[in-house]
């Protein structure tokens, strides 16, 4: 208590409700930083997706048919498609991809984590796709194994 009275009164001409002020000020601009920062991820996953998506949904061996691509869309990020049978493939991708930054965020992380391990390494979960979707599984439960799986 007496150093604290010695450097209280060795600073007689300090302001200390602008410290308090200051205080404040660091504390808000701290977990605007972080917000900020977080949505830079958010923004780093959305580019990434959107970078990659074309050549996944183009790839007719995965989806042979528009259908499979608007089940995936609805399935794997909640994008409809309104209207799909009267547009061609290349609509239904440049659809997707221009509304990929509307899914939610956990998605579009997931989803572009998983897509890009697949061209990374390839061979399983791209097998693990395959065999779900020729064995007749819809796309909601194949996505719903690869999130569980991979």
């Amino acid at each position: 208590m007496e150093e604290l009275s010695w450097l209280l009164k060795s600073f007689e001409d300090l302001d200390y409700t602008a410290l308090s002020d200051f205080s404040h000020d660091m504390q808000f601009l701290l977990s605007r930083s972080s917000r900020m920062q977080k949505k830079g991820w958010e923004r780093r996953d959305t580019a990434v997706l959107v970078g990659i998506l074309p050549d996944f949904l183009m790839d007719t061996t995965l989806f042979p048919t528009n259908e499979g691509i608007v089940e995936f869309s609805d399935a794997a990020l909640g994008l409809s498609i309104g209207r799909w049978q009267k547009k061609s493939r290349y609509e239904i991708i440049g659809q997707i991809v221009c509304h990929a930054n509307d899914a939610s965020p956990n998605k579009i992380r997931t989803l572009s984590g998983l897509i890009e391990e697949m061209q990374d390494n390839g061979g399983s979960i791209r097998m693990a796709i395959e065999a779900n979707r020729k064995q007749g599984h819809s796309w909601s439960q194949v996505i719903g194994r690869l999130y569980n799986e991979f």
